[in-house]
């Protein structure tokens, strides 16, 4: 215990410290005091209002094409391709994770779409505005976002997935836990899954949040610039707490004796540096039930040590996906939902994850250079395993394309056929 609240007094004396030096403030860091919308059936009119909101919240600062990035999309199966008869029988729905917004998830997204899925996603309240909407938000909210998404979704769709990237994860498994596992959804496709946090130390960030409330700069863990337009760079402690409650309280819903008995699909980075990918993979060993479970295990360059132990939840595909010819270590936490065609995050895209070194110009413009083979920068987790590498955080699943192979494989196996079904096939364990 006292080696515990030693630990607790160093923490909040090094995020004080660091709240002091790191970034300067604004207004983007105040609350804007504008809630988002809940999801609704009438979906159009959903994205309408979000837009509204965010222009307003954002005070016009933020470009058109940005705004447009952050907010809910839909797409509806193409008629042309997916016939008349029932064009709108399989429904995604598609749940951002923290900090982040819907455009995390829309080549996901596209790819569904292709698949003649009809496809939403939702925007978290306290997410798309100003990071200072995070300050005061409870999970409790993003659960009824949640909820909303899912009971205006699943009503007019004879089968729906729901796929959870990080916290929408956590959000998408505490929803079939409290309501004992619908059976009008089919299946859940979790990415990165939030099952716990990675640090041990997640309770602390409530003390944060709290002490913030009368040191304005203590409520924040990182104060940055907005270099990235789609998601927050700043990161309130109270973001970390409702997460750490609401994994905490999720975890608490679980039962070994009675696991998940719904499909389940995860893909996890085992170098993950935000979630604890040991957790995940028990949750999914332990936790979950059914032949045609299945998950991807990403290993890397450097590879985190783990103990045998046998799963019963379903089947784990162990993917090596380090390519030093493309200068990648292992995968992020962030990486999995994003094509490498992406022209925001992708290979040739124009955002770069150099938040490690914003306060060294040198070692921030040499993070910023293009990586390959002769590249001293690599591509990879922002982690202790790759200590005495320099690090871009990977922002793009260099596997993004077989992996969607693989989901479009387990959603087969309980939905019913449409046009482009004969052309899928699980590539072989090598692959």
């Amino acid at each position: 215990m006292l080696h515990q609240a030693k630990s607790c007094i160093w923490v909040l004396f090094f995020t004080l410290h660091l709240s002091a030096c790191n970034g300067s403030m604004g207004s983007r860091h105040k609350p804007s005091n504008l809630r988002i919308p809940l999801p609704e059936k009438n979906f159009t009119q959903y994205i309408e209002k979000t837009k509204n909101l965010i222009e307003k919240a954002t005070k016009g600062k933020l470009e058109p094409q940005w705004v447009e990035a952050r907010l809910p999309f839909e797409f509806k199966p193409d008629k042309n391709k997916c016939g008349n008869s029932q064009p709108y029988k399989k429904g995604v729905l598609l749940i951002h994770g923290l900090t982040d917004s819907p455009f995390m998830l829309r080549d996901i997204g596209n790819e569904f779409k292709k698949d003649c899925y009809w496809v939403r996603s939702i925007l978290l309240p306290g997410h798309g505005t100003i990071p200072g909407d995070l300050l005061n938000i409870k999970y409790s909210k993003w659960i009824e976002a949640t909820d909303a998404g899912i009971e205006s979704f699943v009503t007019i769709v004879d089968e729906l997935y729901i796929v959870g990237f990080s916290t929408g994860a956590s959000l998408t498994i505490h929803h079939v836990l409290r309501k004992n596992e619908p059976r009008n959804i089919k299946g859940l496709i979790l990415i990165s899954p939030g099952i716990k946090e990675k640090t041990p130390l997640g309770f602390v960030a409530g003390w944060i949040a709290t002490l913030g409330k009368y040191l304005p700069r203590a409520a924040w863990l990182d104060v940055l610039p907005d270099k990235d337009k789609v998601k927050y760079e700043s990161f309130p402690a109270n973001a970390g707490a409702q997460f750490h409650y609401l994994t905490k309280d999720m975890r608490g819903l679980t039962d070994s004796k009675n696991p998940i008995k719904m499909p389940i699909f995860i893909a996890i980075s085992s170098n993950d540096a935000t979630v604890d990918s040991l957790v995940t993979k028990d949750f999914f060993c332990n936790y979950t039930q059914n032949p045609n479970n299945f998950m991807i295990w990403y290993t890397g360059d450097v590879n985190i040590k783990e103990k045998k132990t046998i799963c019963t939840g379903g089947t784990i595909k162990t993917k090596q996906i380090s390519n030093k010819a493309s200068g990648i270590l292992n995968y992020s936490h962030l990486s999995l939902t994003v094509s490498p065609a992406n022209h925001y995050y992708g290979r040739n895209g124009e955002y770069k994850n150099c938040l490690a070194y914003t306060a060294k110009i040198n070692e921030l413009k040499q993070c910023e250079q293009e990586i390959n083979v002769n590249s001293k920068v690599k591509y990879g987790e922002k982690n202790d395993e790759n200590e005495g590498h320099p690090v871009r955080r990977l922002t793009f699943n260099p596997d993004f394309k077989n992996m969607m192979k693989e989901i479009s494989f387990f959603c087969l196996l309980y939905t019913s056929p449409s046009p482009r079904d004969g052309l899928l096939s699980r590539m072989p364990s090598s692959a």
